[in-house]
């Protein structure tokens, strides 16, 4: 205002020159003001702001940043803070305006909503703040570099380990079960009926009396993870790629597994191993299988499903449960993954995986007006939805024969949305090892 003040005399002292000697008058008050206002406002040296947020943030989740901005001066101050997050990362806040009291802080929370894994760089804390007379900003530029990663959902795996450590069905599945079964269980005397295969000659010495070894059913199971990183799971799909989303879940079913003290082993491919970790046991497992993903991306080519599917499967050394996390389109596009998840059949025990767009089942189960409907005419918007729709039900119609197809070959089938795989997947390998189909 002082310096618009200035400008309007001198444009006014042209046609009367004596505002000339005023104009300058004002620009001297007011460059007496700033040097008063410089030497009144407080220093830089007791602003200072520190950053707190967590090294691993979740994809798809909202992942909440504190900023704890100091002051040691004996003066509130009025505050615009801005931090330097990854650019590429959604906040729902730009920029704070706060009043910041006399030797105390303010603490600023935010939350950052990625949308791809990998790995990001936090930069400057900036903090400006209004000087004693408000004539000018003060800026100070907190050096907070910080590297963090963003991994796939860990909200909803922490979630899921809860509930595995509480769950009946964990108790369930650990209690032995006597019978038929490779593992030994214990020794007990010779009654009617027992296989005298399992005679044990050595305790019947020497307790002078039959003894039959007795076997439990093998709980411990070899489970291979797969994910295609191929073209169909590069599209977006509720917010997240298709891969994403299968990433989410494949990690949440390796945490069962491990749980359940399986052997788990994880790959992702497309047309060559993009990531193969062997079956290992143990929950520490699945911080590698969190480290060697997280900044896997799908490619735009076409995988090679049966060349994959065969090098994984190969490289197992016993029969295993291989669930393959991809998509469908027709029998005919999908031939391939179709071909190679039937070979798997004879060893090993294959399980597709497939994720659902709710998009396309509505829009098949949309409504349309028909032609001729009484008191109606029909648009070309009507006409474009009933096109959409036709192609709607015949790609859910394509997609279920080539399930049926996998079906029929002997492959064990998982199709739904996004947001319920993971559950559903959990669930599907709970029955599967309760029914010991391995």
């Amino acid at each position: 205002m002082l310096l618009t003040a200035a400008a309007l005399l001198f444009c006014v002292a042209n046609w009367i020159p004596q505002l000339k000697t005023a104009a300058y008058a004002v620009d001297v008050v007011t460059l007496v003001l700033l040097v008063v206002d410089y030497q009144l406002t407080l220093s830089k040296k007791f602003i200072s702001a520190t950053r707190f947020t967590a090294e691993r943030l979740s994809i798809g989740r909202e992942n909440t940043v504190e900023l704890q901005i100091y002051n040691e001066g004996a003066m509130p101050l009025t505050c615009r803070v801005r931090d330097d997050y990854p650019p590429s990362i959604h906040s729902d806040v730009r920029e704070f305006d706060f009043q910041l009291p006399a030797n105390g802080f303010s603490s600023l929370k935010y939350n950052l909503l990625p949308r791809r894994r990998g790995s990001y760089e936090f930069g400057l804390i900036n903090v400006r703040y209004l000087s004693f007379l408000k004539l000018f900003w003060q800026e100070v530029k907190s050096p907070a570099s910080q590297r963090v990663k963003v991994y796939s959902d860990l909200k909803k795996l922490h979630d899921l380990s809860i509930k595995l450590s509480h769950s009946s069905e964990l108790g369930e599945l650990h209690q032995r079960k006597r019978g038929q079964g490779t593992d030994f269980s214990s020794l007990k005397e010779y009654t009617v009926g027992d296989d005298a295969k399992a005679i044990d000659w050595k305790a019947t010495a020497r307790r002078d009396r039959p003894v039959v070894r007795t076997y439990e059913a093998e709980q411990e199971q070899r489970l291979l993870v797969l994910i295609d990183a191929g073209r169909m799971m590069a599209s977006d799909l509720e917010g997240l790629t298709r891969f994403d989303h299968a990433l989410n879940s494949a990690l949440c079913l390796a945490l069962t597994g491990l749980t359940h003290n399986d052997q788990v082993g994880f790959g992702i491919f497309a047309d060559k191993p993009l990531m193969y970790l062997p079956p290992r046991r143990g929950k520490s497992h699945l911080k590698s299988i969190l480290e060697a993903s997280f900044d896997i991306e799908p490619r735009l080519i076409e995988p090679d499903y049966a060349g994959m599917l065969s090098y994984f499967a190969n490289a197992q050394k016993g029969r295993s449960l291989i669930v393959v996390l991809s998509d469908l389109t027709d029998p005919t596009g999908s031939q391939a993954l179709l071909t190679g998840l039937a070979s798997l059949s004879k060893r090993h025990l294959p399980f597709c995986v497939t994720l659902k767009d709710r998009q396309v089942s509505e829009i098949a189960n949309s409504t349309v007006v028909k032609p001729g409907s009484t008191g109606s005419a029909v648009s070309e918007i009507d006409m474009e939805k009933t096109y959409q729709r036709a192609v709607a039900m015949d790609l859910l119609a394509q997609r279920e024969l080539a399930l049926t197809v996998l079906q029929r070959r002997g492959c064990l089938i998982l199709d739904c949305p996004p947001q319920e795989l993971s559950n559903k997947l959990v669930d599907s390998y709970i029955e599967i090892k309760t029914r010991a189909r391995l």
